[in-house]
């Protein structure tokens, strides 16, 4: 879809997250709004089945800016954040996380980033910030996976797996992406840099979620990883 006069489109996937729209709501919009740029909001309602996609539809005719998009069937995190970027009109797409584990408050950091930088991909990692409140049964895996791909890809970075980051549109809707699940930032990342694109990042702080469960399943996101892996290799 070609841009208009947006400076930013927020990709927000939902799957399952009834219990959690009311703190997107409450926080997300206010910190766009400081942003003092145009902006929209993107929801994905991946199929849930919990009235995800009602509340959502409530949301949007609260919020001008607001746009739910929903799936008939759960298709996974990466076909979401696609259906994001085929939608999106910002000249910049920021996605994050429905459940605010990270804080959009740090977007307007990500954009001092870009400027600094000319970067076309800020992204923000809990590795070089704060994770400490974060269970180790989830940091463990994490801190691995990100260690793995930081040795295949980039040595100088230190995210790779996180979703919350800042994308120059024209630079993301270059990528041919195939991804449907949590492995798509990966697929992201390894595509920009492939490209030459520039990445950045910015040190966050990652939380844990204050409502509903995590909808990672470790056994499916690592052959997911693993099938990934081999496609990077051998393209």
């Amino acid at each position: 879809m070609s841009t208009s006069a947006v400076s930013l489109t927020a990709v927000v996937p939902c799957y399952q997250e009834v219990d959690g729209l009311a703190r997107l709501e409450r926080e997300l919009i206010p910190s766009l709004e400081k942003l003092g740029r145009t902006y929209e909001i993107l929801a994905i309602d991946d199929g849930s089945t919990d009235g995800t996609g009602d509340e959502l539809v409530k949301i949007e005719k609260r919020h001008g800016p607001f746009t739910e998009i929903s799936h008939s069937e759960n298709k996974g995190l990466g076909a979401a954040i696609r259906t994001g970027i085929e939608y999106a009109r910002g000249e910049w797409i920021a996605c994050l996380d429905a459940d605010l584990t990270f804080h959009p408050d740090y977007i307007a950091q990500m954009f001092a980033k870009q400027a600094e930088t000319g970067a076309d991909c800020v992204s923000g990692s809990p590795f070089a910030g704060e994770m400490s409140g974060v269970a180790l049964g989830r940091r463990v895996p994490s801190l691995c996976l990100n260690a793995f791909y930081r040795g295949l890809l980039n040595r100088n970075l230190t995210s790779f797996t996180p979703l919350f980051r800042l994308y120059r549109a024209d630079a993301l809707r270059e990528l041919k992406l195939s991804s449907t699940g949590f492995e798509i930032s990966v697929e992201i990342i390894a595509k920009l840099l492939k490209a030459k694109r520039i990445v950045a990042e910015i040190p966050v702080r990652l939380t844990e979620r204050e409502t509903g469960q995590s909808k990672l399943d470790r056994l499916r996101e690592l052959k997911n990883h693993a099938a990934l892996t081999w496609r990077l290799l051998t393209s």
